[in-house]
């Protein structure tokens, strides 16, 4: 029995399987209670070295990771307070492209980082108008003129009543640019 005793829990099992009734339920009882310890131990971050606890707050990772408290209840509000506007985004897409895009020659390797760069630009900026529960994307495409044709596709589930966007083209001697920006109303 004292070597049955010392052995691990797997081969208790299989030692005192004439008694299998009393040895599971030690087995368990003993697994059991480990399974707490190692639970509590290893709640939240204690158990990553390096991370300590703040006196009187969780971990510091966490933290910054929690969900925000709900600011507002349900409105089962239908349309937008401030909609979508076209004309005041085809106004900022125009002052980006002045910026960027006005003396562009094409470069395979710095057109399409000016290309993320008006993206981004184009993308900050409408989002600073403000529109309520829209979601915005921007697409930009920038290409060499050689006498090509260029087609663009893009498909969504399109709602006509509050779903909107505005498409503008430039072209210069040597590039043409394509900027789009998608309205698309959520619920």
């Amino acid at each position: 029995m004292d070597t049955a005793s010392k052995k691990s829990k797997v081969s208790m099992m299989t030692v005192k399987s004439s008694t299998q009734t009393k040895s599971t339920a030690y087995v368990a009882a003993k697994s059991m209670s480990r399974m707490l310890k190692s639970r509590k131990q290893s709640y939240g971050f204690g158990g990553v070295p390096g991370i300590h606890p703040v006196a009187g707050k969780g971990s510091q990772i966490g933290i910054e990771f929690k969900r925000p408290p709900l600011l507002f209840l349900n409105t089962y509000q239908l349309d937008s307070r401030f909609p979508f506007n076209p004309p005041a985004v085809e106004k900022v897409i125009d002052s980006v492209l002045d910026e960027y895009f006005a003396e562009h020659k094409y470069n395979g390797q710095e057109s399409p980082t000016t290309t993320l760069r008006i993206a981004g630009e184009v993308m900050r900026d409408v989002k600073a108008l403000g529109f309520n529960r829209y979601r915005i994307f921007s697409v930009v495409t920038i290409g060499q003129r050689r006498s090509q044709c260029y087609n663009n596709a893009i498909a969504f589930l399109w709602d006509h009543d509050r779903d909107s966007y505005v498409n503008t083209h430039r072209e210069n001697t040597t590039v043409f640019i394509q900027v789009t920006v998608f309205g698309v109303y959520l619920d």
